[in-house]
């Protein structure tokens, strides 16, 4: 491994567990296990980066790295082989804050770190940082892929912490170890191992002996306890011991500890402590109901599907959730059930589920169309569906009424959708409307739909629209701009013309010499 530095300069414990480091990447390497990300950086570092390359960085953004880091960089490589996709080398160091948005004034890095350890997970979580930017202080060190990140404190109170953070607005996650080159190095270890490491990281480190020493201490905080039992699912099998001592922390005082030994049970398929998981179900905090309603479904189904069914009156949407997921995939829920939770709902969230999962009849219209005025867009929206699925001409005025001051996109589509494949009463005209007054997917929605009926009066607009060369925008209630499609609103509406039922309408596409013969 090419180096720039002589490594005798280093500090003794960083030096001892570079080389450990080193090592281990070897053995990995050897194995090649198929980890994720492993085939775009297959084990192997960068160079290590040079030592007035570092310092340059560090005078210009007013820091000086964790030492950890520091050393990795220096002795080890300026990126490559890593967890996920690998690290970063220290040149994309604002990966992340570039993807969010985030303001980089000059002093983003020196400016403390607001993160910590054990952060509630909450939609709000950002709030309690008031004016601060709660990724100052870090720096982008890889990908986990699609919107997740891993970041590097560097400086604040957990400074040289690893964090995992996503783009799209969960509470980021400060991992367990002190630093990386633990951080790093417990990587190597689970691969070699043999440890389950698809969201590694995200747990307590340690092997089952470890834990169980944890567990078994008298001194163990409950959250030190619920996390050694949650990070035991990354082995493929348990000792005796260990599958003999999970259950007797149902009865534990803490929460979390009860819900992450019900979910251990399940992970481990141990049958045994089915009786007491089911004491569970009425527990007083929410994460146990939930975790035994996923544990006795699947241990059961039949068996605790009434009871299971009760919770979906549970006061915690989680809880309900849970109970519907299962239920539901089970096969547990009868048609009369799912309209009773539509008639009568515990929560939006059942009420959603319930329109969504069931099989609509035609005597149900009524229900449908008082359902087309609820407060929930995606209730409005399956309502639509449910009302294209039984074909009821009944629900083409109510329709019309209420396009008009429809504000969710999703649902206004599904709506002209409705007109043109009930094709009853007024429909061709509000769809001769929409077609120009519509976004440019409730235009482009509208002329398919007079296209598929033959009706020749929507010639004027489709010549008119084929002329325009621009990408399709849509605006949701709040503003939000989005774009559907790669190809041209011409191009589009091309396309659509081609399969008209009508001839005169389908001469109008480039695409008609294939239809020459139809």
């Amino acid at each position: 491994m090419p180096v720039n530095q002589n490594r005798e300069s280093m500090n003794p414990a960083h030096r001892e567990q570079i080389e450990r480091i080193l090592e281990k990447l070897k053995r990995v390497r050897q194995q090649f296990p198929d980890d994720l990300g492993a085939e775009t950086h297959r084990y192997e570092l960068n160079p290590p980066i040079k030592e007035q390359a570092l310092l340059d960085f560090e005078a210009e953004h007013q820091i000086r790295l964790p030492e950890e880091f520091r050393a990795f960089l220096l002795y080890a490589g300026n990126g490559g082989a890593g967890p996920y996709y690998g690290i970063y080398p220290l040149e994309k160091w604002n990966d992340f804050s570039d993807w969010i948005g985030d303001e980089l004034s000059p002093d983003y890095l020196s400016r403390p770190c607001p993160l910590y350890f054990r952060m509630e997970r909450t939609d709000d979580w950002a709030d309690q940082f008031d004016t601060k930017t709660p990724f100052q202080g870090t720096l982008s060190i890889g990908s986990q892929g699609c919107a997740y990140e891993m970041l590097l404190i560097v400086t604040g109170a957990f400074r040289g912490r690893v964090v995992y953070a996503d783009a799209d607005g969960q509470t980021p996650f400060v991992t367990y170890e002190p630093d990386f080159l633990t951080w790093y190095e417990r990587w190597l270890d689970e691969l070699l191992g043999g440890y389950k490491i698809f969201w590694f990281g995200m747990d307590m480190g340690g092997t089952e002996a470890e834990l169980l020493t944890l567990l078994k201490d008298p001194e163990s905080s409950d959250l030190d306890k619920a996390d050694a039992l949650s990070a035991l699912w990354r082995f493929s099998k348990l000792s005796t011991e260990s599958q003999a001592l999970i259950p007797s922390f149902l009865f534990d005082s803490h929460s979390e500890v009860r819900a992450s030994a019900c979910r251990m049970i399940r992970n481990f398929d141990l049958h045994y402590a089915e009786e007491a998981v089911g004491k569970l179900l009425s527990d007083v905090a929410p994460e146990p109901r939930q975790e035994a309603i996923l544990t006795l479904m699947e241990f059961d189904a039949p068996r605790w599907r009434d009871r299971v069914f009760a919770r979906l009156r549970d006061p915690v949407q989680s809880v309900t959730e849970a109970a519907f997921r299962t239920l539901d995939k089970a096969g547990a829920l009868s048609r009369a059930q799912l309209l009773a939770l539509i008639n009568d709902p515990p929560n939006e969230d059942i009420q959603y589920r319930a329109v969504y999962t069931i099989k609509w009849k035609p005597e149900d219209v009524d229900l449908l169309l008082r359902l087309l005025g609820h407060s929930q867009d995606m209730i409005r929206f399956y309502t639509t569906l449910g009302l294209r699925q039984i074909s009821a001409r009944e629900a083409v005025e109510p329709v019309i009424a209420l396009l008009d001051h429809e504000i969710d996109p999703l649902t206004r589509g599904s709506m002209l959708k409705l007109l043109a494949e009930l094709d009853y009463g007024p429909s061709r005209e509000v769809l001769l409307a929409w077609a120009e007054k519509g976004d440019d997917f409730e235009r482009m929605e509208s002329v398919e739909g007079l296209s598929q009926l033959g009706d020749e009066r929507v010639i004027p607009v489709a010549k008119k629209m084929l002329q325009e060369t621009n990408r399709p925008v849509q605006y949701d209630a709040s503003g939000f701009r989005s774009r559907g499609h790669l190809r041209s609103i011409g191009e589009l509406v091309d396309e659509i013309l081609s399969k008209s039922t009508s001839r005169a309408i389908r001469r109008l596409s480039s695409r008609h010499a294939w239809w020459k013969f139809w």
